[in-house]
C-alpha cells in the first residue's frame, strides 16, 4: 500500500477516525494502519476537533451517532471553522467473523451482539431512522438555513422514505439511475452526499468516483451498515455476502484522499 499514494502525494495519507465505541475504533485504527494509513483516532467531536486544530489530516471518517455531538451538526461547525478535509460519515457494526470461539463470546458480550441477525427490514428501518434522525437534528441547530442534500439511493421504497421525512426540512435532490447522476451534479454544490452503494452491476464505485471528482471534500454519509471482520482486508456493505455490490470503506477512503490531493490545501483555523 506505500505506492498508493506515493506516485501523487509521497506520503502515505494520514486520517483520523472517530468512533465512540473503543472496540470498534481500536479495530478500525489496526486496518486502516495495515493497509498503509497513519492513523489518528478520537472518541468523541471534542476530541476530533483538538486532533484537527493540532495537525493536518487528508481524510476523517466519523461515526454517525457520537457521544458528545452529532455527526452531521460537527461537520457543519468544522466549516465553521474553515476546516474543510474529505469526510465519510459510517455506520460499523462488528461481527465476530472467524474469531477463537471464546474471543468471540467476549467481543459479542462487550459490543453487545447477539447470537443471530435481527431479520433484514428491522436493520433496514433501523438504518433510515438514524440517518434521518442525524439529518433532522443537524437542521434544527441552523434553522434559518435548509441544508442542500444529493442523495444516491438505487431502491425506490428507502427513496420514498427519505423524502417523506426529508423533503420539508432539506433541499434534497435524489438520484435512483446512475445516468441521472451528471445532471445532480450540475445542481450542486451540496452540503453532503447521502449515498447507498448498493447500486446493481457494481455501479457504486464508479458513482463514487464521480462525486469525489466534483466534490471532493463534501462529506460523504454512507447509507447503509459496513460489518467490520477479521477475515477481510477491507470492511463491506451488510449486504455483501448476499448482493456482491457496493463497495469497501477502505477503498472509498483511498478515492476520496486522492481526488482531495488535486486541490490547493486550505488553510485549518
Amino acid at each position: 500500500m506505500h505506492n498508493m499514494m506515493g506516485y501523487t502525494m509521497g506520503h502515505c495519507p494520514r486520517i483520523l477516525v472517530c468512533e465512540h465505541d473503543h472496540s470498534v475504533r481500536q479495530q478500525l485504527y489496526r486496518k486502516f494502519q495495515a493497509t498503509g494509513f497513519w492513523v489518528d483516532t478520537a472518541a468523541t467531536a471534542g476530541e476530533a476537533l483538538a486532533r484537527l486544530e493540532q495537525r493536518r489530516f487528508d481524510a476523517m471518517t466519523i461515526s454517525l451517532v457520537l457521544s458528545d455531538q452529532d455527526s452531521l451538526t460537527f461537520i457543519q461547525d468544522l466549516r465553521t471553522l474553515a476546516i474543510e478535509l474529505p469526510v465519510l460519515v459510517t455506520s460499523i457494526r462488528a461481527t465476530r467473523g472467524t474469531l477463537p470461539p471464546a474471543m468471540a463470546a467476549a467481543l459479542g458480550e462487550e459490543l453487545g451482539l447477539d447470537d443471530g441477525p435481527e431479520p433484514e427490514w428491522v436493520r433496514k428501518a433501523a438504518d433510515q431512522a438514524r440517518i434521518i434522525f442525524a439529518v433532522k437534528t443537524a437542521c434544527q441547530q441552523a434553522p434559518e438555513r435548509r441544508p442542500r442534500i444529493l442523495h444516491l439511493e438505487p431502491d425506490g421504497f428507502s427513496a420514498g422514505l427519505v423524502n417523506a421525512a426529508l423533503g420539508k426540512h432539506t433541499d434534497l435532490r435524489q438520484v435512483r439511475a446512475p445516468q441521472h447522476l451528471d445532471d445532480a451534479l450540475c445542481q450542486g454544490p451540496y452540503d453532503f452526499v447521502l449515498f447507498n452503494p448498493l447500486f446493481e452491476d457494481d455501479m457504486g464505485e464508479a458513482l463514487l468516483h464521480r462525486v469525489a471528482s466534483v466534490y471532493p471534500r463534501t462529506p460523504i454519509v454512507l447509507h447503509t451498515q459496513y460489518q467490520l471482520r477479521h477475515d477481510e482486508p477491507d470492511l463491506w456493505p451488510l449486504d455483501h455476502d448476499m448482493s456482491p455490490a457496493g463497495f469497501g470503506l477502505i477503498q472509498a477512503l483511498r478515492n476520496l484522499v486522492l481526488h482531495s490531493a488535486e486541490l490547493p490545501q486550505r488553510a485549518h483555523a
